[in-house]
């Protein structure tokens, strides 16, 4: 290699600052063409590479805990679904200054882990710590060289190595192949198809001479004539042509499968592989398999692996739809399956696909009612009933454990609308509900979810049984729910995870929310609020990103309970924004309270109320306002910061703002106050001559924050809006901050806030302030912002201004969690 083009590769390197400018340095100088699908750094078949920015690699925890991270990698490729992968013989960890050559094959001890010692639900980029640990206790681990590829001649030497790795002529002593399962068969099945299909589609399915081929030794290869001899059972063989090049590559990349349950459990599942198959696992708002899959396997954790070989168990899924959530169900589970769903077509799709499954058509929120909630001494055969003997009597036996799982429709009894499925009108006026009706259950018996767990906890009552839950999350902490958690669901939690509702076909990106799939044990009652209910993280690949904690709390200790509402009886122009007045709202709401400054905007109390955060200087028009004073504007502002500073994200989408747990500090108290007047949710303002219901209204802007005295001195343009400085006196906001002691950040956003002021006054004659309706010295922040934004002078002034305001709200954010406004 040329000098020039080494010095070159040294140089990229030593101005890398992130791991992607590490890796297009390496694959510029090694010709590497990028393939970092599947979450990869960057993959070849013979090298997979693991780059880091600046890493010490002489640290013995640090490379084991990289190493780790491409074990990962290896592993996803061995048992998961990237099926047209190979498994590279050599790992590369490279960063800025260093890197290691390993050979795959010496790790597979690790990445193997039949018995999964190790948590590989955990994202690469964070490895089990136990994994990082048994890494670096090896021999192997400490003695990897560590080539320092700044250094001429030891990056000559690793450079020749990685070359001949990356020969793809280069043949190395590694025969780790990809493994086909019970899981990832339909996965390797489409590979195989694709690739074999045509010459094999003659009389019989394709995915029958797929199940041929995967066992070991029911076909025979003959690699010169390009054929390969199927055996098939009862001695009938087919000879079918297909290309050696294409055949052997195939089973380069897999092993033959020679363990017979697995061959049994994919022959029973074949069905599922025709071309005509009725899959509807992609449609709207079902459950995606991948996150049912991954429930089995908490299910496995909870109830025992294998749990389905004892035959003391039996699984329920009343809502069973087109069965998502027992598509990955072992095949030996379905023998002791229940599969109930509402609509025949579901149920004629599910005999098609679980025919070793008890299936039936049935309305759990209606069939049975009369039986179910009258009868005290057990089920009595001689009545009528529509669930299946079977499943009656297994109810009834008492030695039986239960699993249910299942994914519950949401709909109201007046809206009929779900969020995670469709429904029809006045689908929840149920038997059901009538039921819950008498138990004084209220708004909750509206809702078809309640309903479900209603007749669950009555089915179930005084059996083992594990209720398997996909659902939203609010029946733990909403206040609309606090009846289902205080005569219902009073469950003991055992385990879960929670994810993105936009993994769901057809939900909003913009609007997500989390969805819980949790395990409670219907056995041992437990009020929620007594219980640590602590959920997995898994992002959109299914890997645990970190765990949230789920509070229940009782609504007394909700933040909205907290501040003070003063009776409003004085009429007001009500806004609906900054400077917009509505008139003709049909639900009136024009009235103010004694001694009002603004109104204050904060409907419900969770985080996806957060944009219902605003305040404004007269009453909203939208329900769940209030009017702030002197008595409550400290806590008024405390409130909006609360709600307003922290992120909104799917994660916390329903998680509670709570009251603080104990007395707020002054100096906390300031920094709000100041953080929330410059907040671009403050929209105070002030207007002249407001004209509202034939009554004419000066709106006074309380939150102005300079004296007039100050202003006084100032340079200001417009010679109309300088003349009201003539008779005005301070606002409230201006003589509040007098002799207040601030923060030095809070204090430096006044300061810039100044700066923008006096910028304004100096050019407001250059502005186009009747657009914003500015006729008084004391505009509001929002209209000031908008006159500066409209002439363009507005740019370099509010970039500084807006730093020390980021400032201010990130010296507040922690300080939320230390008071227990946000649970942590």
């Amino acid at each position: 290699m040329a000098p020039t083009e080494i010095n070159k590769f040294f140089s990229n390197l030593q101005k890398s600052k992130k791991e992607e400018e590490v890796k297009n340095a390496y694959a510029k100088f090694f010709s590497l063409d990028y393939n970092t699908s599947d979450d990869h750094d960057l993959y070849t078949t013979r090298v997979l590479f693991e780059f880091k920015a600046d890493k010490n690699f002489e640290n013995l925890k640090t490379r084991s805990a990289i190493l780790a991270q491409s074990l990962y990698y290896v592993r996803r490729l061995k048992y998961g679904g990237f099926i047209e992968k190979p498994i590279p013989p050599t790992l590369c960890l490279a960063d800025v200054n260093e890197a290691i050559l390993t050979e795959t094959s010496l790790w597979a001890a690790f990445y193997d882990d039949i018995n999964e010692i190790y948590d590989w639900d955990l994202a690469p980029s964070n490895p089990d710590k136990n994994l990082v640990d048994a890494i670096a206790n090896t021999t192997l681990a400490k003695d990897l060289h560590i080539y320092k590829v700044d250094k001429i001649e030891d990056f000559n030497i690793f450079s020749t190595q990685l070359s001949k790795y990356l020969n793809n002529q280069i043949q190395l002593d590694f025969e780790d192949k990809k493994v086909i399962t019970e899981s990832n068969f339909e996965e390797v099945f489409e590979y195989w198809n694709r690739i074999f299909g045509d010459a094999v589609r003659n009389g019989f399915k394709t995915s029958q001479y797929f199940v041929c081929d995967i066992q070991k030794g029911n076909t025979i290869f003959i690699k010169e004539e390009s054929k390969v001899v199927f055996q098939f059972n009862a001695g009938n063989t087919r000879i079918k042509k297909i290309l050696s090049k294409d055949y052997e590559h195939f089973w380069s990349l897999y092993e033959k499968v020679t363990n017979i349950d697995t061959i049994r459990a994919i022959i029973a599942k074949i069905d599922r592989l025709s071309d005509d198959t009725m899959r509807r696992f992609h449609g709207e708002f079902f459950t995606p398999t991948k996150f049912a899959n991954k429930a089995l396997d908490y299910i496995e954790r909870t109830v025992g692996k294998n749990w389905y070989k004892t035959g003391e168990y039996r699984l329920w899924d009343m809502a069973a739809g087109t069965g998502n959530l027992e598509y990955h169900l072992p095949q030996d589970a379905l023998q002791y399956s229940y599969l109930s769903t509402l609509y025949i077509e579901d149920k004629e799709y599910l005999d098609t696909l679980f025919p070793d499954a008890t299936i039936f058509q049935y309305d759990y929120l209606n069939d049975d009612i009369a039986n179910v909630f009258t009868d005290t001494n057990g089920f009595q055969f001689e009545k009528t009933w529509k669930l299946p003997e079977k499943l009656r009597n297994d109810l009834n036996n008492p030695k039986l454990k239960w699993i249910i799982l299942i994914n519950p429709p949401f709909a109201t009894a007046q809206t009929a609308g779900t969020t995670m499925g469709t429904s029809k009108e006045g689908v929840a006026d149920t038997k059901v509900r009538k039921e819950m009706h008498k138990n004084d259950l209220g708004e909750v018996s509206r809702e078809l979810f309640s309903q479900f767990i209603y007749r669950i906890k009555k089915e179930f009552d005084n059996k083992t049984a594990h209720l398997g839950l996909f659902s939203k999350i609010k029946y733990i902490n909403s206040n609309n729910d606090f009846k289902l958690r205080e005569k219902i669901f009073d469950f003991t939690f055992e385990r879960g995870f929670v994810f993105s509702s936009a993994n769901f076909a057809g939900t909003s990106k913009s609007n997500q929310f989390p969805v819980g799939f949790l395990i409670w044990d219907l056995l041992n009652l437990k009020k929620l609020e007594n219980q640590k209910l602590q959920v997995d993280i898994f992002n959109e690949n299914v890997e645990k990103i970190g765990v949230k904690k789920l509070v229940v709390d009782d609504k007394k200790t909700h933040l909205s309970k907290w501040i003070k509402r003063p009776a409003a009886k004085i009429k007001f122009p009500p806004f609906s924004s900054g400077i917009s007045i509505k008139s003709n709202n049909l639900d009136t709401r024009n009235r103010i309270s004694e001694g009002f400054l603004a109104s204050f905007m904060c409907a419900g109390n969770n985080f996806q109320c957060q944009n219902q955060t605003c305040f404004l200087s007269g009453p909203s028009v939208s329900a769940g306002a209030m009017s702030v004073t002197a008595d409550n504007f400290e806590q008024a502002m405390v409130v909006h910061a609360v709600r307003r500073i922290p992120k909104a994200t799917w994660l916390n989408d329903r998680d509670q703002f709570l009251q603080p747990n104990k007395k707020l500090e002054q100096d906390f108290i300031n920094d709000c106050v100041v953080w929330s007047l410059f907040a671009n949710s403050n929209n105070t303002v002030a207007m002249k001559n407001v004209l509202y219901e034939k009554e004419t209204y000066q709106i006074k802007n309380h939150f102005f924050p300079f004296e007039v005295n100050e202003i006084k001195k100032w340079n200001i343009t417009d010679s109309d809006i300088a003349i009201t400085l003539a008779t005005a006196n301070d606002s409230f906001v201006a003589n509040w901050l007098k002799n207040k002691k601030l923060s030095v950040e809070a204090n430096q956003v006044i300061e810039t806030a100044k700066v923008i002021y006096q910028f304004y006054f100096a050019n407001v004659n250059q502005m186009r302030t009747h657009k914003f309706k500015v006729e008084t010295y004391d505009a509001g922040f929002y209209q000031i912002k908008n006159c500066l934004k409209d002439v363009d002078l507005y740019k370099k002034e509010m970039l500084d201004f807006n730093v020390f305001l980021n400032n201010l709200r990130d010296k507040i954010l922690p300080e939320l969690y230390e008071y227990g406004f946000i649970s942590a």
